[in-house]
C-alpha cells in the first residue's frame, strides 16, 4: 500500500471518530434538553400534596416547567399554579438547597399587584405601549415581529419580588398581607426600544418621586435599559437609580 493511500486512510479513520464523537455530543445535548415524563409526574405528585396542605383556596396545575438551562440553579422541575381566587400563576418546586417544597406565591402575587399600581405612573411619563408580564408569551412566539410591527415601538416593565419573600418574611399564602405593609425593595425594570433621550432622567426620577410621595412604593431599584429596533442591548445606554 502506498504512503498516499495509507496517509488518505488515517486522516478518514480520524474523520470518522471526530464525525462520531460530534454526533454523540449533539445526541447527548438534544436529549439532556428534552423533559424526563417520570420527573415531570414527579414533581406533579409533590406539587399536589404541596399544595393541599399549604392552600386553603383552589389552585390548578396547569404545567411543569424544566428549567434545561439551568436558570434557576435549585430546582430542575417545577410545576405551574394557577391560584382560582387571585389569578395568580406562579410555581411550586422542591429546593435542592433546602431540601423542601416551596412556591413562589407571594413574589408573583406581589408583582402583579404592584405592577398594576406602578403601570400607570410609568405610562405617564413614557407613553408608548408597555408590555407586561402577562404579554410575555406573545413576545418570545413566532408571531411578536409580526405583533410589534403593528404596535410600534414599546416599552417593557417588569416588577422582580425575590421568589422566597414569602418564607422569609413568614407570610400565611392564605393571608397575603399587601407588598405595602412590608419594608420591601423590589426591582423596577424598564425596556425602551429606543435610545436615551436628553429628557429620560427628569422622567424616570420624577416616576420615582411620585410612587414615594402617593406611597405607591417605599423604596425600590430602577433599572432602565434601552435596546436597538431588533432587540440588542445598547449596553453604554443604561440607567439605575436606588431609592
Amino acid at each position: 500500500m502506498s504512503k498516499t493511500k495509507k496517509l488518505l486512510l488515517t486522516l478518514l479513520g480520524v474523520f470518522l471518530i471526530i464525525f462520531t464523537g460530534v454526533v454523540i455530543l449533539v445526541f447527548s445535548f438534544t436529549q439532556s434538553m428534552k423533559a424526563d415524563p417520570d420527573e415531570e409526574k414527579k414533581v406533579r405528585d409533590q406539587a399536589e400534596r404541596y399544595l393541599e396542605k399549604t392552600f386553603d383556596e383552589t389552585t390548578e396545575i396547569y404545567d411543569v416547567l424544566y428549567d434545561n438551562m439551568g436558570n434557576w440553579g435549585y430546582f430542575d422541575y417545577a410545576a405551574k399554579v394557577k391560584h382560582e381566587k387571585y389569578g395568580t400563576q406562579f410555581l411550586v418546586f422542591f429546593n435542592v438547597e433546602t431540601r423542601e417544597m416551596e412556591d413562589t406565591f407571594l413574589s408573583d402575587k406581589w408583582q402583579d399587584d404592584a405592577e398594576k399600581e406602578i403601570r400607570p405612573y410609568v405610562e405617564k411619563e413614557l407613553g408608548d405601549v408597555l408590555i407586561s408580564k402577562e404579554m410575555g408569551n406573545f413576545a418570545e412566539s413566532e408571531d411578536w415581529d409580526e405583533i410589534q410591527e403593528e404596535i410600534g415601538d414599546y416599552n417593557q416593565l417588569l416588577l422582580i419580588f425575590d421568589e422566597g419573600i414569602g418564607k422569609a418574611l413568614k407570610i400565611n399564602p392564605n393571608k397575603p398581607a399587601s407588598y405595602k405593609d412590608y419594608e420591601v425593595s423590589p426591582t423596577i425594570r424598564i425596556t425602551l426600544s429606543r435610545k436615551k433621550q436628553d429628557a429620560d432622567e427628569d422622567r424616570f426620577t420624577e416616576i420615582i418621586n411620585a410612587l414615594k410621595k402617593d406611597g405607591v412604593l417605599k423604596h425600590g431599584n430602577m433599572i432602565v435599559e434601552y435596546i436597538s429596533t431588533n432587540g440588542v442591548p445598547l449596553d453604554d445606554e443604561e440607567w439605575s437609580k436606588s431609592f
